[in-house]
């Protein structure tokens, strides 16, 4: 084994000075990606588990909105009194879990206010450089979407409930140093108002400069879904 580490530094000393600053920033570069992806991980597992809380609220809404149908249908000209009390619960029922949906929607960031808030934490980091930020539109989500988060809709590819769910998402890149490129995404968590991170890559630029490429966004109910 030593003699092995002494064969590593004798080809160490015979770079040069530039190849000596390449070798040690790629591996820099290397440990940097590591850290950052497995401080990242926990917050797309919490992500996870609150888009699917959502989308099981959604497959039990789709439930009883189907049986509240089948109720009208069958019962349209003389309904009888065990069956508009079946059909009062399942309204109690639907609206019940409307409600929930809501509280969730109420501890996000509204759309309106996703770039301020995060340029105004770019600013609150004096060693970063904010060198684009741009939203990309209202999305209806018809089907999951990859890892790491995934937003998986209750029935995807069935209009009536995707279109109840709108994801508006921003994309912004900054630079700086790791250190306070670290302290921006702390920061982002740590913000009132909960957002969730689409992507996230980080390229080392020349050490200690870096680039962050980052994709979030927030999600709210359509207006009519809140009439329920």
């Amino acid at each position: 084994m030593k003699k092995y580490w002494q064969t590593i530094s004798t080809r160490i000393d015979a770079l040069t000075l530039r190849e000596r600053a390449m070798l040690f920033a790629g591996a820099a570069g290397v440990l940097i990606f590591m850290v950052f992806f497995f401080a990242l991980n926990p917050n797309y597992a919490r992500q996870r588990n609150m888009l699917q809380e959502m989308a099981q609220q959604q497959d039990k809404i789709a439930v009883v909105e189907g049986e509240i149908a089948q109720t009208i249908e069958a019962h349209t000209i003389d309904p009888d009194a065990a069956d508009l009390a079946r059909l009062a619960k399942i309204r109690a029922d639907v609206q019940s879990l409307s409600a929930s949906l809501t509280d969730m929607q109420a501890g996000m960031v509204a759309p309106e206010r996703m770039t301020a808030m995060l340029e105004q934490i770019v600013r609150a980091h004096r060693g970063l450089r904010l060198k684009s930020l741009r939203t990309l539109g209202e999305r209806v989500p018809d089907a999951p979407v990859a890892a790491p988060v995934a937003l998986a809709a209750a029935a995807p590819g069935d209009p009536a409930i995707a279109e109840l769910l709108h994801r508006h998402e921003v994309e912004l890149v900054v630079q700086g140093s790791y250190g306070d490129l670290v302290s921006y995404m702390a920061a982002l968590e740590n913000m009132q108002g909960r957002i969730f991170w689409r992507s996230a890559e980080l390229k080392v630029d020349s050490w200690p400069d870096a680039t962050l490429s980052l994709t979030v966004y927030t999600i709210n109910l359509d207006k009519k879904w809140l009439k329920l």
